[in-house]
């Protein structure tokens, strides 16, 4: 016997929290009822009816409803915010409630007619919140007041599009890791070509022989020599721009590894060609 109480007792509680899921799911906005006023030849048992209907549609709709009353106990120790209209005021009532919206219903009764206007106010963002961002309204000429009920409810119905849920925050995306700084090894490796390569074009200008024309032989060996002097100096031409083009990368690179420009500057490399 205790034990199909407690497996009955484990199906019921399964049972609730299934049904209650997709309620809490669907209940994400919180909207606030600080002022349903019905205006000419309304009782208080009329505003009651009236009142529930337009709460149900809410209700219904998956929106979590303070109704004036809910509002009225958790703004008694703040009694200036009864009926403020300004910026600063229905911010502070979306603050202190912990509501996005707030809405002021107003109904205005003559015999059978009934007209209707909700005004919908949004307590966040910086647009002033003493404007509606929506104003919906319905109208019935001859109604009973079971009708007019009704039309609380198609009036709930006809402000829910405008009731927008509050987009999730951004994801915070980790910063890309900075580019490695270039490597001076090719540079290097340039420079010493280039100095390799004077080098080598001093050695044969200092190594070439004296060139003095007076037999066929030494002619020939003339033109060798100044085959041998051409390439020298092209040697020593194209080692020197090489050296210096490379020493002043090496430089440029060192300089920007040890000291990296600041965020949201480019940094800019100025080619210096050096003629000869």
């Amino acid at each position: 016997m205790i034990r199909r109480r407690i497996a009955t007792s484990l199906a019921l509680a399964v049972a609730t929290a299934g049904l209650m899921a997709p309620i809490a799911a669907q209940a994400k906005l919180r909207v606030a009822v600080p002022e349903f006023r019905v205006d000419g030849e309304g009782t208080p048992a009329l505003s009651l009816q009236l009142q529930d209907g337009f709460v149900l549609g809410l209700v219904r709709a998956g929106v979590q409803v303070l109704d004036p009353v809910d509002v009225s106990r958790r703004l008694e120790a703040t009694p200036e915010l009864s009926g403020c209209d300004s910026s600063a005021c229905l911010k502070n009532i979306g603050r202190l409630l912990g509501v996005t919206y707030v809405l002021r219903v107003k109904v205005d009764v003559a015999g059978n007619s009934y007209k209707m206007v909700a005004r919908l106010f949004s307590t966040e963002g910086s647009a002033p919140a003493a404007l509606p961002i929506s104003t919906k309204s319905r109208t019935c000429d001859v109604c009973t007041v079971a009708e007019a009920r009704d039309y609380m409810l198609k009036l709930a119905d006809a402000v829910k599009p405008d009731l927008q849920e509050a987009p999730p925050p951004p994801l915070a995306l980790p910063r890309p890791a900075p580019p490695p700084p270039p490597s001076l090894v090719p540079p290097l490796l340039a420079a010493m070509g280039g100095a390799l390569a004077v080098g080598v074009g001093i050695a044969l200008f200092a190594t070439m022989p004296s060139c003095h024309v007076t037999t066929p032989a030494s002619a020939t060996s003339c033109d060798n020599d100044r085959l041998r002097s051409a390439v020298a100096g092209g040697l020593i031409g194209a080692g020197s721009v090489t050296s210096i083009v490379a020493t002043g990368l090496t430089i440029s690179r060192n300089h920007g590894a040890q000291s990296p420009a600041p965020a949201g500057l480019t940094a800019i490399a100025v080619s210096v060609t050096v003629p000869f």
